[in-house]
């Protein structure tokens, strides 16, 4: 073996030794933000209910994030889910008037919006809308030291800013959802009627294949959704530090990392729900 063969081995493992490297380097870091991300998880759950237990309820508070999250994100939920009702129904005509099915239709459209649209969706429209605006207006809290000014004045930030949000949220999130699933199943029922199902088959099937069981499993998903949604977003918001580019980071990631939790609880609560 030349010179070079020993020259081009060597650079060979120097380069697989740097490529191990700055794996496990990425992994250690993917591992530590991860850790902390749940630390501050736990931490910012146990604050929350640690003040609820004590009775540090702003209701004022509440009652203004009651309307921010229930009262203006009404409108936006029932179009999103008004309309993916209206073309589930178009997709589920089509298709099962194939095969003689089409008494089936309203049964398996109300189904679904009421156990998986209705919550799920909900659910990405206020981690959307609510969830940036919360992250947005601690982070700005943040750095114009609001933050700090209400620690000047003995008032625990988490306990202020948080629980009124969260309280909030996980009231006002099943509502909606009740709403979605009404606008929903109303959607697609014009689309069945539209399409040459009687109204008394698509009322019958609904009635035959919506179990209570679905309404109630999709309302215990919401109230986890908006847990999830409101300490996501606000930890994202009480981690900035700098200038307005952090809070825009801080918005986009609190959004992002909200909707991606929201889809992986909802396939395990439906594992247990199944």
């Amino acid at each position: 073996m030349n010179r070079r063969d020993d020259l081009s081995i060597g650079s060979g493992r120097r380069w697989s030794r740097e490529a191990l490297t700055g794996t496990v380097a990425l992994l250690g870091q993917g591992g530590v933000a991860l850790g902390r991300f749940l630390a501050d998880g736990v931490l910012f759950s146990w604050q929350a209910l640690w003040g609820v237990l004590r009775g540090r309820i702003d209701f004022r508070q509440w009652l203004l994030q009651m309307e921010a999250i229930g009262v203006q994100g009404l409108p936006l939920v029932l179009l999103t889910v008004g309309a993916s009702g209206m073309v589930l129904a178009v997709y589920t005509a089509e298709q099962f008037r194939r095969f003689g099915a089409i008494n089936l239709v309203g049964g398996l459209v109300t189904a679904s919006i009421v156990r998986e649209i209705g919550p799920v969706f909900t659910a990405i429209v206020i981690a959307a809308r609510s969830g940036s605006a919360i992250a947005a207006e601690i982070g700005t809290m943040k750095v114009t030291e609001q933050i700090d000014a209400l620690r000047a004045l003995a008032t625990n930030p988490v306990e202020y800013l948080l629980i009124p949000r969260l309280l909030a949220a996980m009231v006002a999130l099943p509502l909606l959802t009740v709403a979605a699933d009404i606008a929903g199943a109303v959607g697609g029922y014009l689309v069945g009627l539209s399409a040459g199902i009687s109204s008394r088959m698509y009322i019958n099937s609904a009635l035959k294949m919506t179990e209570l069981d679905f309404f109630w499993s999709g309302l215990v998903k919401a109230v986890i959704f908006a847990w999830l949604i409101v300490l996501v977003s606000a930890r994202q918001g009480f981690r900035v530090e700098y200038g307005a580019a952090e809070v825009g980071r801080a918005t986009t990631s609190a959004v992002v990392i909200s909707i991606l939790l929201v889809h992986a609880t909802d396939y395990l609560l439906a594992l247990i729900f199944v």
